[in-house]
């Protein structure tokens, strides 16, 4: 392990760099195609498989964590660019694109397959917008594993929503 991997302590924390390295210039454009067309489902295509084993350690590439994998990989390469600004809360953004409150609600609410295609359209939305976010947040919801960690990550993308969405599309500062 490497003296970078070693210094990760989540698998959120690669969110940054592996947007940054999908979204880079010397990352091949029909790679980043064939990532973008794979969905949660149905044959998965090389160049996932390639990515995935040089860009993310071995200890989070388990079972648990492959549909996590997944949805993230395919949203990241739909994006327009390097979609992820750590000063963007991802609930601000939704709120910010015009996502709705039932939207939201479902999305907070779902499990499994159901919070994967829920999370690919969620980041559609922000990709037509080229609306740009904190892409750990999007990791957290899909890498939570239990309930309380999951409750955390909920009240904190609904808390981003409301702070936009309450003040008209404005941000609200907070202490």
């Amino acid at each position: 392990m490497s003296q970078a991997e070693s210094e990760v302590k989540y698998p959120t924390d690669l969110i940054p760099r592996l947007a940054a390295i999908i979204h880079g210039e010397g990352f091949p454009n029909g790679e980043r195609a064939r990532l973008k067309r794979m969905g949660i489902g149905g044959p998965t295509p090389l160049s996932y498989h390639r990515f995935l084993l040089r860009h993310v350690p071995e200890r989070w590439q388990g079972e648990q964590q492959a549909l996590a994998w997944r949805t993230l990989i395919t949203a990241l390469a739909r994006q327009h660019q390097n979609p992820h600004n750590p000063s963007v809360p991802f609930g601000s953004a939704l709120a910010d694109c015009g996502y709705s409150e039932l939207r939201l609600e479902s999305l907070l609410a779902a499990e499994g397959r159901v919070l994967a295609t829920l999370t690919l359209r969620a980041t559609t939305r922000l990709a037509a917008q080229r609306a740009r976010c904190n892409w750990k947040d999007i990791a957290w919801l899909l890498f939570a594993r239990d309930d309380e960690t999951r409750e955390r990550v909920n009240q904190r993308i609904a808390r981003d929503f409301y702070r936009v969405s309450s003040t008209g599309g404005q941000a609200v500062e907070t202490a």
